[in-house]
C-alpha cells in the first residue's frame, strides 16, 4: 500500500507540480519543566502519594527529542531529574527518581520553584517551547509572617510572572484541594496561556497529569474506539495508552493477523508495561491493518504514533474569552514537508468534535477540506459562550489512513467583576452599573472603559467614563423612550505585566419599561388587528338589533287593531243612544257619517310610520361634555384622530440621545462626535 501511494504520489508530481511547499510550518518540540510541591501538608492531600505514578507516566510519555527537568520543592528548591535532552537513558532516570518523591519538606517557596525551574529565562529558546507545570496544595508560605509572604506573593505576580512570560515560559498549574491558592494559580496560567486544573482529589491527578501534558507536548493519534484502531503503512511505531476499568484485570491487544499479545515481546517488537491502572503498550515497525484492544476500557485511553505522514495542527491558543472564534490552521506533512498536490488533499475529510463546560453535549462541526494552494487549511471555528474546561478533537479520515488532534482550552475568567441594580424608589427606573478591576491583573491607571448604550429605536450613546479610586468605573442612567435597551462595557489598556488587555462586557440587555409596551410600539400593525377583531362583535350588533323589528312591528299591528275595534264598539254604542233618544241633530248625524266613512287603511298606514326623534340639545350645558361623532361612530373622548389609528407620535428636541440617557460620571470622547 506504502509503494502505491508513493507511485501516486510520483505520478502527480510530473502532472500537477510540486507535492511539498518549499516552506514548513512545524510546531517546535516541547520542553517541559515538572516542579512538585513535596510539602508536609502533601501528607493530608495526597495520602497515597499518587504524584509518583502521575509523574512516572510523564517520564514514559515523554518523546525522544524533546526536553525535561523534574525539581521538587518546600522550602527549598531541588533538582531531582537534570534538565536535558529526552532519550531511553533520562526517562530510565527519571522513573527511579520519582519513586523518592516524598512529603517531608516546610514551607511552600512556589516563587523560588519557578525560578529555579526558570534559569535559563534570559536565554531565548529558538528550538523548543517552553513550559512549566506546577502542582501544589498550598498558598506562597516562605516564613511565619504574613506580611512577608503578601510581599512574596506581591512578587510573584508583579516581579517574576512578567519575565517568564516575556521568555515565552507556558505555565501550567494544577491545584490540589481547596486549601491552595487557585486564583494565583488561575493568574499564573492565563498570563502565560498555559492550562490552569483543580484535582479535587489525589485520585485525580492521573487524568489531570494527563490532561496537561497534552497540552505542553502535543502529539499526534490514531483515533481508538471499542472497535479498536487503524495503523497504515507509513506508521513506524505506535504507542498505546489504556486504561482499565477496576474489575478488568489485564488487557490484550490483537494484531490485524489475529495475533495476540499481553505482555512484552521482544520477536515481535512489543513492549509491555503493566500497573494497577493502565497498560502502556509500545509497538515498533507494526503490522498495517485495524488492530483491537480486548479489554473495558476506561476514559483517558488513546493511541499515539510515530509516522513519515504527519498530522500538523499550528499552536492554538489555551485560554480565550467567551465566544471568542478559534482559529484553526492545519497541515499534512511527509518527511517534514508539506504536501500540496491536491489529488492527495482532495481525499481528506474531517470533523471537529467539542466537549466539556457544563454539558455532556458532544458539538461536531465539518471540516471544510477544499484542497489549499499551500497545503495549509484554514478555518474558523464558532466561540464557546459557557466558563470551563473544553477538548476540541480534530478527526480526519485519509481514506487508507486516519489522524486524531486534541487540544484543551479553558474559557477564561474576566479580570472584571460587574455589579449592576435598578433603582425604583424615585418613581422612575434609574439603572446603575459598577465594573471592579481585578488589581493583581488589571493596570487601572493604564486601562479606560467606554460606556455603550443602544435602543432599539437607534438612539446610542457612547461615553468614557472616569474610574473612582484607582480601582473600578461607575455609572447609571435612566431611559426615557419606549425600546429595547443593551449595554456594553468596551475594555481597552494593559495588564499588570505590561501585555495587551481588550475585553467587550456585556452588561444587560432589557425592555423599557416592558416587553408588551415595546412590542406595541414596535409592532402597531398588529395593535390595530386586535382592535378591529375586538369591534367586530360591535359591528355585528345592529344586526341583530334588526332581527327583532320584525316582532316589534308585529305587536304594533296588535294594538293597531284593538283601538280601531274599540273605536268601532264606542262609535256603535253612541250611534244606538241616540237612536233610543230620538236625538236627530243633523250636525251629530254628519259627525257620525263622517267617522263611519274613515278609510281603516290610512290608519293602519299612518300607526306604521314611526315617530320623529326628540333631539336634546345640551350644546348650552357648559359642564357636558361633548363626544364628537362621525359614519365611524363614536371616537374615543381622549382622541382627536377620527378613526381607530393609533395617533403619530413626534419625538421633541428633548428626547434625542443625550435627554433619553441621563448619564452619571461620564465624560465626551473627546475624537468622536455624538451618536
Amino acid at each position: 500500500m506504502r509503494q502505491l501511494c508513493l507511485l501516486l504520489l510520483s505520478v502527480a508530481l510530473l502532472m500537477n507540480g510540486p507535492l511539498w511547499a518549499d516552506e514548513i510550518a512545524k510546531p517546535l518540540p516541547a520542553d517541559v519543566r515538572v516542579v512538585i510541591d513535596i510539602s508536609g501538608s502533601m501528607k493530608k492531600t495526597d495520602p497515597q502519594n499518587l504524584r509518583k505514578p502521575a509523574v512516572d507516566l510523564i517520564v514514559r510519555l515523554l518523546p525522544d527529542n524533546s526536553k525535561a527537568g523534574i525539581w521538587t520543592f518546600g522550602q527549598s528548591v531541588n533538582m531531582l531529574v537534570p534538565h536535558r535532552v529526552v532519550d531511553q537513558a533520562w526517562r530510565t532516570e527519571g522513573s527511579q527518581k520519582a519513586n523518592t518523591i516524598n512529603s517531608i519538606a516546610m514551607f511552600t517557596n512556589i516563587g523560588g520553584a519557578l525560578e529555579k525551574a526558570a534559569e535559563d529565562y534570559a536565554t531565548p529558546s529558538k528550538d523548543y517551547r517552553r513550559n512549566i507545570i506546577l502542582l501544589t496544595d498550598g498558598v506562597v508560605d516562605i516564613s511565619k509572617e504574613a506580611i512577608v509572604n503578601l510581599n512574596e506573593r506581591k512578587r510573584v505576580l508583579t516581579e517574576l510572572l512578567p519575565r517568564l512570560k516575556a521568555s515565552d515560559y507556558r505555565i501550567h498549574t494544577i491545584a490540589l484541594s481547596d486549601d491552595s491558592d487557585q486564583e494565583l494559580m488561575k493568574k499564573l496560567s492565563i498570563a502565560t496561556d498555559g492550562i490552569s486544573e483543580v484535582a479535587d482529589t489525589a485520585d485525580e491527578l492521573m487524568s489531570t497529569f494527563l490532561r496537561i501534558f497534552d497540552q505542553a507536548v502535543p502529539a499526534e493519534r490514531v483515533p481508538l474506539d471499542e472497535n479498536g484502531f487503524l495503523v497504515d503503512s507509513s506508521i513506524q511505531e505506535f504507542t498505546a495508552l489504556i486504561f482499565r476499568r477496576a474489575e478488568v484485570p489485564a488487557t490484550i491487544i490483537v494484531a490485524p493477523d489475529g495475533k495476540e499479545f499481553s505482555n512484552t515481546d521482544p520477536k515481535n517488537n512489543v513492549n509491555w508495561y503493566r500497573t494497577d491502572k493502565y497498560d502502556l503498550i509500545t509497538v515498533q515497525h507494526p503490522l498495517a491493518g485495524q488492530w483491537k484492544v480486548k479489554t473495558d476500557m476506561a476514559p483517558g485511553s488513546r493511541v499515539t504514533v510515530v509516522s513519515n505522514l504527519q498530522l500538523t495542527v499550528q499552536p492554538m491558543n489555551s485560554n480565550v474569552k467567551s465566544n471568542q472564534p478559534l482559529d484553526l490552521t492545519y497541515s499534512f506533512q511527509e518527511n517534514g514537508k508539506t504536501i500540496i498536490n491536491k489529488d492527495f488533499l482532495n481525499l481528506l475529510t474531517g470533523e471537529v468534535l467539542i466537549s466539556g463546560g457544563d454539558t455532556a453535549e458532544v458539538k461536531s462541526t465539518p471540516l471544510t477540506m477544499g484542497a489549499p494552494d499551500d497545503g495549509n487549511f484554514h478555518q474558523q471555528l464558532q466561540g464557546l459562550s459557557g466558563q470551563g474546561g473544553y477538548d476540541v478533537k480534530i478527526l480526519i479520515d485519509g481514506k487508507t489512513f486516519k489522524r486524531e488532534f486534541v487540544h484543551h482550552l479553558n474559557i477564561s475568567d474576566s479580570a472584571f467583576k460587574l455589579e449592576k441594580t435598578v433603582d425604583e424608589s424615585s418613581g422612575k427606573k434609574v439603572y446603575s452599573y459598577k465594573l471592579t478591576a481585578d488589581l493583581e491583573a488589571v493596570d487601572v491607571g493604564a486601562t479606560t472603559v467606554k460606556a455603550i448604550i443602544k435602543n432599539s429605536k437607534a438612539n446610542n450613546l457612547e461615553r468614557d467614563l472616569n474610574s473612582i479610586g484607582n480601582e473600578r468605573w461607575e455609572f447609571s442612567f435612566t431611559p426615557v423612550q419606549t425600546a429595547h435597551y443593551d449595554i456594553s462595557l468596551n475594555v481597552t489598556g494593559k495588564q499588570i505585566d505590561g501585555s495587551p488587555l481588550t475585553e467587550t462586557i456585556q452588561a444587560d440587555s432589557f425592555d423599557f419599561p416592558d416587553e408588551a409596551s415595546v412590542l406595541a410600539a414596535e409592532h402597531p400593525a398588529s395593535e390595530a388587528a386586535s382592535s378591529s377583531s375586538e369591534a367586530a362583535p360591535a359591528a355585528e350588533k345592529p344586526a341583530s338589533e334588526a332581527e327583532t323589528q320584525p316582532e316589534e312591528s308585529s305587536n304594533l299591528w296588535l294594538y293597531v287593531g284593538i283601538g280601531i275595534g274599540n273605536l268601532l264598539v264606542l262609535i256603535l254604542g253612541y250611534f244606538v243612544y241616540r237612536l233610543i233618544a230620538g236625538g236627530k241633530n243633523k250636525d251629530d248625524n254628519d259627525e257620525i257619517e263622517k267617522t263611519l266613512k274613515t278609510d281603516v287603511n290610512n290608519l293602519q298606514k299612518n300607526a306604521s310610520a314611526p315617530a320623529e326623534k326628540t333631539v336634546i340639545d345640551v350644546s348650552d350645558e357648559s359642564d357636558m361634555g361633548t363626544i364628537p361623532m362621525s359614519d365611524s361612530g363614536p371616537q374615543s373622548v381622549n382622541s382627536p384622530m377620527g378613526n381607530n389609528d393609533e395617533p403619530e407620535v413626534k419625538m421633541p428636541d428633548d428626547l434625542m440621545a443625550d435627554n433619553l440617557f441621563p448619564l452619571d460620571n461620564m465624560e465626551e470622547p473627546a475624537d468622536k462626535d455624538k451618536t
